[in-house]
């Protein structure tokens, strides 16, 4: 997990702007992690459409049209509720549900801005864009007056509890849960592709976050559906203990 700056506590002089990570070495892996959320996307999308029996070019547009993810969610939540079998859609809540952290590291390094410390060689920051706006009007608007009357600027110091500290384990994570969230979702895509078939069912539930969000959710079904996930008593019995 990146570290915020202020527990590195570096001396050197800060930078943000777009060169830096055309510069850094990091810079395939940002871009590696975005491009795997698009192609998950595009295997949300085809989910959506299977749900609503639609061509997959229309459930695609559809999909991609609700900009926001929160819309793209509570889309997708609504068809999985009139479209699946009790025990799919839960299945479903508990994916989207155990990924949305994994989605937020996307979204933040597409829509955030990287920088680069002298001290940190091995490391690139990340920070919102409205950390960097505040400091910047404080370096031209904050004024402090001096005993003899004179004003002059001294700008507030950067939010360093702000800017996140990465390094190449946690780019590393950040891919390995990118490409977790690609694999749950086609699994699910399987299970829709041939409802009968055990296997994408069991390797989804072999997910421990996975099987653990089911369980919950499941914990006031009926016996069929706690039985379609592939619990047994044992587990109503642990979730009621947990």
């Amino acid at each position: 997990m990146p570290q915020p700056l202020s527990e590195v506590s570096p001396d050197g002089q800060l930078t943000f702007a777009a060169g830096v990570l055309r510069t850094s070495p990091f810079a395939t892996d940002v871009a590696y992690v975005i491009a795997l959320w698009a192609h998950t996307d595009g295997d949300i999308a085809s989910i959506l459409s299977r749900m609503l029996k639609a061509d997959i070019a229309v459930g695609t547009a559809m999909y991609l049209s609700l900009v926001n993810s929160g819309g793209q969610k509570s889309a997708l939540k609504a068809a999985a509720r009139e479209a699946l079998p009790a025990w799919q859609e839960i299945l479903l809540r508990a994916i989207t549900s155990v990924v949305e952290p994994w989605r937020e590291t996307r979204n933040h390094f597409a829509h955030r801005v990287w920088g680069h410390c002298s001290e940190l060689a091995d490391a690139i920051l990340l920070t919102h864009p409205k950390i960097i706006v505040h400091h910047n009007i404080s370096r031209r608007q904050r004024v402090i007056e001096l005993p003899d009357g004179r004003g002059v600027i001294r700008p507030m110091p950067i939010d360093d509890t702000q800017i996140l500290v990465y390094r190449k384990v946690d780019f590393e994570e950040a891919i390995a849960e990118a490409e977790r969230a690609r694999d749950l979702y086609r699994l699910f895509y399987a299970i829709l592709s041939g409802p009968s078939i055990a296997g994408p069912r069991e390797q989804l539930l072999q997910d421990p976050a996975v099987r653990a969000k089911a369980r919950q959710m499941a914990e006031s079904a009926s016996e069929e559906v706690w039985s379609e996930l592939g619990f047994g008593p044992d587990d109503r019995r642990r979730e009621r203990v947990d």
